[in-house]
C-alpha cells in the first residue's frame, strides 16, 4: 500500500515538475532576454547569468525557446535553443569579443540610457515622499483653519472683549492662523517638488 502511494506521488512530481532552462555564460553575468528577436538592450533584461529561466507550458509544446545574450564588449548573440524532454535544459555560451568599435559605441549608449531609464523610475518613486508630506500638511492646515475659525467665532460673540480669557482666545486665533499659512505653505511647496521629481522623472524614462 505504501509502495503504491510513494509510486503515486512520484509520478505526480514528474508531471508537475516546473520545466527549467539553465543558462551560463562565459564570462557571466550576461542579460538574458527571452523571446525576443530584436530585445530592447535599454530596459531591464529579464535574468542575468547564469540563471535558471522557467518554462511555460507553450514553450515545453513547442520544445524550443528564444534567448538572446547581451553583455558589454562582447558580440550580441540570439540562439534558438531546443529544449531536452527532462525536467532542465542546459544551455552554455562562450561570448565573443566585440571589436568592432561602432558596435561598443551602441552598447555603451543603451547602457547610458538604460542608467538613465533607471534614474527616471527612482525619481518618480521618490516623489511620492514630497506629495504624502504635502498631503499631511494640508490636512493640518485644514485642522488649523477650524480651530483659528472656531476663536474667531468666540471671539465675535464675546459681550466682554478686556478679560483674560477673551485676550487668551485671539491669542490662539493669532497662532492657528500663522500655523495654517506655515502648514499651507509646506503644502504648495510639497506639491511642487513632488510635481517636479515626477516630471524630471518621466521625461527620463523616455
Amino acid at each position: 500500500m505504501f509502495r503504491l502511494i510513494a509510486i503515486c506521488l512520484l509520478f505526480a512530481n514528474i508531471a508537475f515538475a516546473q520545466k527549467v532552462l539553465h543558462v551560463s555564460t562565459i564570462p557571466s553575468k550576461a542579460d538574458i532576454y527571452v523571446q525576443d528577436t530584436r530585445p530592447d538592450h535599454t530596459q531591464d533584461p529579464d535574468f542575468v547569468s547564469p540563471a535558471f529561466i522557467p518554462l511555460n507550458d507553450d514553450q515545453v509544446l513547442e520544445g524550443e525557446i528564444l534567448v538572446s545574450l547581451f553583455h558589454p564588449e562582447f558580440t550580441d548573440t540570439t540562439i534558438k535553443v531546443k529544449l531536452s524532454d527532462r525536467d532542465t535544459s542546459y544551455l552554455i555560451v562562450s561570448q565573443r569579443s566585440a571589436l568592432d568599435e561602432d558596435i561598443l559605441s551602441e552598447q555603451r549608449s543603451e547602457l547610458s540610457k538604460r542608467q538613465r531609464k533607471k534614474f527616471g523610475k527612482g525619481l518618480m518613486f521618490s516623489s511620492v515622499i514630497p506629495f504624502a508630506v504635502s498631503a499631511i500638511a494640508g490636512i493640518v492646515s485644514q485642522y488649523e483653519i477650524s480651530k483659528a475659525n472656531d476663536c474667531k467665532n468666540t471671539l465675535q460673540n464675546s459681550a466682554i472683549a478686556e478679560t483674560r480669557h477673551f485676550r487668551q482666545t485671539e491669542q490662539d486665533f493669532k497662532d492657528y492662523r500663522d500655523k495654517a499659512k506655515t502648514s499651507r505653505s509646506v503644502m504648495y511647496t510639497g506639491l511642487a517638488v513632488g510635481a517636479s521629481l515626477l516630471t524630471l522623472g518621466f521625461i527620463l524614462t523616455f
